[in-house]
């Protein structure tokens, strides 16, 4: 009886080992997938920073129309 109760609790072992080992995978893919998420995270956080605002793309055409209107007159008087 005893023998068998040996047995019984070696196969329970070997099963809670084989389910640490499954568990210990997962936790491991888990961790991989985490710090690729983080990663994704750091991306997008650096291409929004240098995503121009609609606000300044309009400043900017308005200030490089307003040098080519300069340019424009600075041309003219040196035509003349």
């Amino acid at each position: 009886m005893i023998v068998e109760r040996y047995e019984r609790l070696r196969q329970m072992l070997a099963e809670a080992n084989g389910r640490i080992e499954e568990l210990n995978a997962t936790v491991e893919s888990q961790r991989r997938e985490i710090a690729e998420r983080d990663r994704q995270i750091e991306y997008l956080k650096v291409a929004s920073v240098l995503t121009p605002d609609h606000r300044n793309v309009e400043a900017t055409r308005a200030l490089l129309s307003e040098l080519v209107r300069e340019i424009d007159k600075c041309i003219n008087q040196l035509s003349l």
